[in-house]
């Protein structure tokens, strides 16, 4: 099975480097050199572009950081299915709008190429050991078909529903975790304004009823690392990503006439860091803001 991937951004390098680890042909094309030439290292090839790729490949993934780069790179004139060949597959792991893989799908089934919506999840070490959670939709009796592939990066791959239902629940997620990121914000401003230690609330929250994961991680990320990521380079999530996931819930929110009282005000806050110019820093950074308002540091003054 020979297996094309196009876009190695921070999610997607780590992708394809696991699928040629698992020992599959890969073509791969990316619009900067530098990460096609590590795939290349790792055994990849190169190819000039998303037509190219499908041409070369039985199954297509793209990572791919917006709905605009999706639909072009997958409908666009030297665009994957282009290239895609009768009974290929071609799945989306990206964070995009369920209505763009759906129209997606829609004109691949006319060249008889089948699609699937597979975002992932996970931290950074699940990234580099292929251990991440992949959601997916589509066709049950395609993802049978490419589990394989889909084993080489993720531990947990579940078919969550037709075309479309892996976005969604990829949204759904990503509200969560952004919803569980500002309430605890806003719970460690609070109990260190009131005199709390950020030492007492490490240790009785994740112990007590208002125990996440978000805080968890939140806090050990905002307490040991600097929000400016080095040398320009997305170490872990930036704020834009989670700004653009928690947009598109919301959208999808609006589409679907469901209030979303909590998500609507976690936006307002992921909105205020886009104005104070902290999108293109680590997630955390929003914390300046509530700090700032509040009148007391929770950071190490270090970072």
């Amino acid at each position: 099975m020979k297996v094309g991937f196009i876009g190695l951004g921070g999610m997607g390098k780590h992708l394809a480097v696991n699928i040629v680890e698992a020992g599959f042909e890969v073509t791969v094309n990316d619009l900067r050199e530098p990460p096609v030439q590590e795939l290349v290292q790792y055994g990849a090839r190169a190819a000039g572009s998303a037509r190219e790729v499908a041409a070369a490949s039985d199954i297509v993934l793209v990572s791919l950081a917006s709905n605009q780069a999706s639909e072009e790179v997958a409908l666009g004139p030297d665009g994957a299915l282009a290239g895609a060949k009768s009974g290929d597959i071609y799945i989306d792991t990206s964070t995009i709008s369920p209505g763009v893989i759906r129209a997606i799908a829609t004109q691949a089934a006319e060249r008889d190429v089948e699609v699937l919506d597979a975002p992932v999840s996970g931290s950074i070490a699940q990234r580099e050991e292929g251990s991440l959670t992949v959601m997916v939709g589509g066709d049950a009796g395609t993802l049978t078909r490419a589990m394989p592939v889909l084993e080489a990066f993720g531990s947990r791959i579940i078919h969550v529903g037709p075309i479309g239902a892996g976005t969604t629940m990829k949204l759904v997620n990503n509200l969560t975790l952004a919803a569980n990121q500002i309430a605890a914000i806003e719970a460690l401003v609070l109990g260190v304004k009131a005199g709390l230690s950020v030492e007492t609330l490490r240790e009785v929250i994740p112990v007590s009823s208002g125990a996440s994961r978000g805080f968890d991680v939140l806090v050990e990320d905002a307490m040991t690392l600097s929000p400016v990521p080095p040398a320009g380079n997305m170490s872990r999530t930036g704020l834009h990503t989670l700004m653009k996931d928690v947009a598109l819930a919301t959208e999808l929110a609006r589409e679907l006439s469901v209030p979303l009282l909590v998500g609507s005000a976690t936006s307002q806050a992921f909105v205020a860091s886009d104005a104070r110019g902290l999108a293109n820093q680590e997630y955390w950074a929003i914390m300046e803001i509530f700090e700032e308002l509040a009148g007391v540091r929770v950071r190490p003054a270090d970072l």
